[in-house]
């Protein structure tokens, strides 16, 4: 049996007056989020409507939407840090909680759905069971027809696998929505092109703190995959450890990787630190001959949640890290340049604080700093979501070990293979969630090797002869080649 403790959904209230019944009902309903039971949210969990062998689950998802509520953050146009009550949620809530579901997520538009139908259903037990004097939800007929609109407007679906089912309008069409696919190079260089234009305004407050801060923040998600909230955890001692073997490598040695495994304690074998070492060197994202420095990272989401892992980065991301710290966290040039007081952001000993609370920042505080910069004020046509750094950095691992076997994997054995090689960079409990990568990877390699087919003369051969012949000749004789191999074939 699920012990009904664990699914108490913790909240806080706020009193709308009145000493009546009625107001009574209506004001619990108002309710947000710490410190006190929200029973609407928990009676919902509790009912017969949920089954047993999914409460847990549907108690996660809940609360999830009541955390988003709790800090909502609007992500198209200007910001609000107001908490939204339980029976205000509205269309346009809904929609910025797909954003924030992304954000966290990433591309996952099965999380987006699961997430979206528990907020509708837990709606519409609130509407169906307790005392609304207005229509917190209105649900359409199966075709489409509303009889009243409320705040939030759902519409009936049937399907022959989920029979009966509430949808709504903000959940993506699964042909216009890509599973996982990785943040693509155009809009990378969109990002720092963006990041460029951000450093030259002189009307936003801090600029040159938060234009340093996203700098370090893209390139550690681009090296590292790691998730936002992950980024938001490390703190001194990673810095003090990347520190250290920064040193160790100016003064001619590498730490060694038996010191480097006792002084963490991560649980990690010199065999697994060599493997990741191996797979990261071959991928592109480190430069040939470039020294590797480790960085701790503590997972956050999962089974494998609160343990440490250790991950390769490229010395000069290291170096960036280390330069940030010391400059903007320890020494606040930022301030003391322009003859403000300093914050004593040190004090927290983390790598991201806030630039106007000078409190350490959440992941969402991250992300919400990136969006601002990056989404209100530089509209783009590329996805460019946090969270898409770590499918490409996944992808990038998955695609390189493809090319080493030196063909696309056809057996379930093999991809399980590849990315038990790689499940330890990427602090996945189970590679069964990892899968999707593999077809990405496929792809990827298929389409090389196409290409290479298509190819007439390598790269060197091709520019002697354009240096030689002219590009248009050169062309021409390409174009006949194919066409001999064709009629051959």
């Amino acid at each position: 049996m699920t012990n009904k403790n664990n699914l108490k959904i913790a909240i806080k209230g706020i009193s709308l007056g009145g000493s009546d019944e009625v107001a009574t009902i209506k004001s619990s309903l108002f309710i947000y989020s710490n410190y006190q039971v929200n029973w609407f949210a928990t009676d919902y969990v509790l009912s017969a409507l949920v089954p047993e062998k999914s409460k847990e689950m549907t108690a996660g998802r809940v609360r999830y939407f009541l955390n988003f509520l709790d800090s909502y953050e609007q992500l198209d146009g200007d910001h609000t840090d107001n908490t939204v009550p339980l029976g205000l949620v509205t269309d346009a809530h809904l929609r910025a909680y797909v954003k924030y579901i992304e954000t966290d997520l990433g591309l996952n538009r099965n999380a987006i759905v699961l997430k979206v139908r528990t907020a509708l259903n837990l709606l519409k037990f609130i509407q169906d069971n307790y005392y609304l004097d207005y229509l917190l939800i209105s649900i359409s007929d199966t075709d489409g027809k509303f009889y009243q609109k409320g705040l939030v407007n759902a519409e009936w679906r049937v399907s022959s696998y989920a029979g009966k089912y509430l949808a709504h309008q903000c959940i993506p069409h699964s042909e216009d929505y890509p599973t996982r696919d990785p943040i693509t190079e155009d809009a990378i260089e969109s990002l720092l092109d963006d990041l460029d234009n951000f450093e030259d305004e002189n009307s936003v407050k801090d600029t040159e703190y938060k234009h340093a801060l996203l700098a370090m923040l893209i390139d550690l998600l681009e090296k590292t995959g790691v998730r936002v909230s992950e980024a938001a955890n490390i703190n001194s001692h990673t810095v003090e450890l990347l520190r250290a073997q920064e040193l160790a490598l100016m003064s001619g040695r590498a730490m060694d990787v038996d010191e480097l495994i006792k002084s963490e304690q991560s649980g990690v074998t010199v065999r697994d630190i060599q493997a990741a070492e191996a797979i990261y060197r071959n991928s592109k994202l480190i430069t040939k001959g470039t020294s590797c420095i480790w960085i701790k990272i503590q997972t956050t989401k999962g089974k494998n949640k609160n343990s440490q892992r250790l991950i390769p980065i490229p010395r000069p991301t290291a170096k960036r890290i280390i330069s940030f710290y010391d400059t903007y966290i320890v020494g606040e040039r930022d301030r003391v340049n322009k003859g403000r007081s300093r914050v004593k952001r040190e004090q927290y000993k983390k790598l991201f604080v806030h630039a106007s609370t000078h409190q350490p920042m959440r992941g969402t505080d991250i992300s919400k700093l990136y969006y601002e910069v990056f989404s209100r004020n530089n509209k783009s046509p590329h996805r460019r979501f946090p969270h898409l750094f770590r499918h490409r950095f996944i992808t990038i691992l998955v695609y390189e070990q493809l090319r080493q076997l030196n063909r696309t994997m056809g057996t379930q054995f093999l991809a399980k293979l590849v990315l038990k090689r790689i499940q330890n960079l990427t602090g996945h409990a189970s590679i069964e969630t990892m899968m999707n990568y593999v077809k990405i990877a496929e792809g990827m390699l298929e389409k090389e090797l196409r290409a290479n087919e298509d190819e007439v003369f390598g790269l060197e051969a091709r520019e002697i002869l354009v240096s030689k012949l002219g590009e248009e000749a050169v062309i021409k004789i390409e174009a006949e080649v194919r066409n001999s191999k064709l009629d051959k074939s």
